[in-house]
C-alpha cells in the first residue's frame, strides 16, 4: 500500500486529515497509508522550509515539493489560515505568525487571537465577515511541480468582544474544541463558533474537510495509474 506523508508539525492538522479520510465512503477512500513526520525516520529533524510565497497555493506547493524531496515519499502539504474581509484578506498566509511570537501553540494562538480582536475592535458585526481557507498540494519526489492542488473555504464572521464567553478576554472567544482562530469564527447557520462544533461536525463542513474531499479522488486516480506506487 502506498504511503503518503502529511507534511506538518501541527498534530491537530494530522488528526483532522486522518479523520476526514476515515469519513469518506469506502469506495471513495484512497487505499494509502497516511503517515506524519513523527512516523518516518528523521522526519521531525527535517528543517522547516521558508514559507515566502504570497498565496496559500504557493506555500502549499512549496511545502509539498520540499517535503517529498526530503522524505522520498509522496507528500500532502497544507497551507491554511484566516482571511478577514475588512482586512483585505489578512492575516491570510501569515495567520500562524500574525502576532510575531514564536513558540508552542498554547502561547502563540492566544497572542494571534488577541492581536486580531484588537485590530478589529470597533468594526461592526455586518463588516466582520471572515473565512478559513485551506489549500492542499500533493507532491512526489523529483517532480518540480505539485501534482494536484485543491482549495476549501469555511465562511463565517468574527465575534464581537461582547459576544465572547468572557468579554474581558476576547482572545478566548467561545468554545473549547479546535485550535487557532476557531473560537473566534461565528457560524450563523449553526448558532455557534467553529470551536463549539463537535470534531465530526467540523470535519463535515470545514475548509480542510472540503479540500481533502476534493483531493481524495485525485489520489485514487494516481494510485490506479501507478504514479503513487
Amino acid at each position: 500500500m502506498p504511503q503518503i506523508l502529511i507534511a506538518t508539525g501541527n498534530p491537530h492538522k494530522v488528526e483532522e486529515i486522518h479523520a476526514i479520510f476515515d469519513m469518506l465512503p469506502s469506495h471513495d477512500r484512497p487505499h494509502v497509508r497516511l503517515v506524519g513526520l513523527s512516523d518516518i525516520p528523521g522526519g521531525l529533524a527535517i528543517p522547516e522550509p521558508h514559507e515566502g510565497e504570497l498565496t496559500f497555493e504557493g506555500n502549499a506547493a512549496l511545502k509539498a515539493r520540499y517535503y517529498s524531496d526530503m522524505s522520498g515519499l509522496p507528500t500532502l502539504a497544507d497551507d491554511s489560515g484566516l482571511a478577514v474581509d475588512a482586512l483585505g484578506g489578512a492575516p491570510g498566509v501569515l495567520s500562524a505568525r500574525y502576532s510575531g511570537l514564536c513558540g508552542p501553540r498554547k502561547v502563540v494562538d492566544p497572542a494571534n487571537n488577541m492581536k486580531l480582536m484588537e485590530v478589529m475592535r470597533g468594526v461592526p458585526k455586518e463588516l466582520r465577515g471572515a473565512r478559513f481557507v485551506c489549500v492542499l498540494a500533493l507532491g512526489i519526489p523529483g517532480v518540480a511541480q505539485a501534482l494536484e492542488v485543491t482549495r476549501g473555504e469555511f465562511p463565517g464572521r468574527l465575534l464581537l468582544d461582547a459576544e465572547c464567553a468572557d468579554p474581558g478576554r476576547p482572545e478566548l472567544g467561545r468554545g473549547e474544541n479546535g485550535f487557532g482562530y476557531d473560537p473566534l469564527l461565528w457560524l450563523d447557520d449553526a448558532g455557534c463558533t467553529s470551536a463549539q462544533l463537535r470534531p465530526e461536525e467540523k470535519n463535515a463542513r470545514s475548509h480542510r474537510g472540503a479540500a481533502v474531499r476534493l483531493m481524495a479522488p485525485r489520489i485514487v486516480a494516481l494510485v490506479k495509474t501507478g504514479r503513487l506506487g
